[in-house]
């Protein structure tokens, strides 16, 4: 005797999804090896897609791919962390005709993203481990603030020569500048 199956099984198939990343949300597009599922726009949540995909193809095998841009590696890193097989690609390495070169649009490129990625076109840019990109921006960060405090302190002497106030003779020398003493001295002779 047959007996009727009521669950979805997608074991063993590919879903291939093609996101086109924005701050507030994304347009996806789902593939399955030989059908489009569908075209959509969710908010900019990995969760949120993940979940999708496991609501209405469960135990299959996801592919997802999105375009290096603006906001970073986190989506890739979370959509990972879900078990989805993510790619990061170059915009300029994703093929396109002249007809989506004239229709730009999320969800023309978030089709096209899901197509090139089912069809083997996308060459995946190299993602750095999470702790290496948070080190880099680290000393980003770092040298920023050092500018920073460099241009802070041009304004600041900018602003002694304009109302003509001299440096006290102990401090004539640049190498002093900046010191305990001279901060002392600074907030003094500015608060007057």
């Amino acid at each position: 005797m047959l007996t009727q199956k009521t669950g979805l099984d997608f074991k063993g198939q590919n879903i291939f999804v093609g996101i086109d990343v924005h701050l507030k949300s994304w347009t996806v597009t789902i593939l399955t090896d030989s059908l489009m599922h569908k075209t959509f726009t969710q908010p900019a949540c990995a969760e949120t897609l993940c979940n999708y995909l496991h609501r209405n193809f469960p135990q299959a095998d996801y592919h997802s791919v999105y375009e290096a841009g603006y906001s970073g590696f986190w989506t890739h890193y979370q959509l990972k962390s879900m078990g989805i097989n993510n790619m990061v690609t170059n915009p300029a390495d994703v093929p396109t005709s002249q007809k989506e070169q004239l229709q730009k649009d999320d969800p023309t490129d978030s089709r096209k993203l899901a197509h090139s990625l089912r069809a083997g076109e996308l060459t995946a840019i190299y993602v750095p481990a999470q702790s290496t990109l948070e080190d880099r921006s680290l000393v980003r960060i770092r040298a920023t603030m050092v500018k920073d405090m460099v241009r802070f302190k041009q304004r600041i002497k900018s602003f002694l020569y304009f109302y003509g106030i001299p440096f006290p003779p102990q401090f004539e020398k640049s190498g002093s500048h900046w010191s305990k003493r001279f901060m002392k001295w600074l907030g003094e002779e500015v608060s007057l």
